[in-house]
């Protein structure tokens, strides 16, 4: 690990104590894309994973430090308030950044009633320098507002539920990543047969109408 980054761990754990269970502190490595410290990792996320980040030349310069506060979704579609801190060397260069997830599913009811209240006004959509290629985010993103458009709970879907959401994101194309029928399968409690099933129903159906 860059010894500047390594600098960083403590300041991730101790977020992540103080804010345990709720939070997941990553660090990633700009320079190699690899996550090299993660603190409470309830997302499954670990050390040496790719960050998938997607920076283009600029977005992260001298005058940006903090990215967000923004939401996305978590494994089970559960929401996550996010924000992430640009680290940088002494020479203001950017070599990492420090990413805090907070897990607001315990609250997810009682959000219902006082989101006004407790959603900042200035709160920024997700930025795509982090998600662009991050085809796993993108999935609990899609499952996540399939879910709230229709009042539904992934324990509460039936086989025509299921199909209609695999359909759905069949058509986005997010079944062509590696192992995200996996992913899927896990996140809806259902085998990754199951999932194959389902995949080769709709497909078979476009093709032949």
């Amino acid at each position: 690990m860059n010894h500047l980054l390594s600098r960083f761990i403590p300041i991730a754990d101790a977020i992540a104590k103080l804010l345990h269970p709720f939070a997941e502190v990553v660090i990633h490595d700009l320079n190699k894309d690899r996550i090299v410290h993660v603190a409470n990792p309830y997302s499954g996320r670990k050390i040496g994973d790719p960050s998938l980040l997607d920076f283009v030349s600029g977005e992260l310069n001298s005058t940006t430090n903090v990215i967000g506060p923004y939401e996305k979704a978590g494994e089970k579609g559960q929401r996550i308030r996010s924000i992430t801190a640009v680290l940088k060397d002494r020479r203001e260069k950017s070599i990492g950044i420090l990413c805090i997830n907070l897990d607001f599913s315990t609250l997810e009811s009682a959000l219902d009633i006082i989101d006004g209240l407790v959603r900042p006004l200035d709160s920024e959509a997700p930025p795509d320098a982090l998600f662009r290629k991050d085809w796993r985010n993108l999935i609990k993103i899609e499952i996540r507002s399939f879910l709230l458009e229709r009042d539904l709970a992934i324990e509460s879907l039936d086989a025509d539920n299921r199909m209609e959401l695999i359909k759905l994101l069949e058509d986005k194309r997010l079944f062509y990543a590696r192992k995200s029928v996996e992913q899927i399968a896990s996140i809806l409690k259902i085998s990754r047969s199951t999932a194959y099933k389902y995949l080769n129903s709709i497909r078979n159906n476009t093709k032949n109408p």
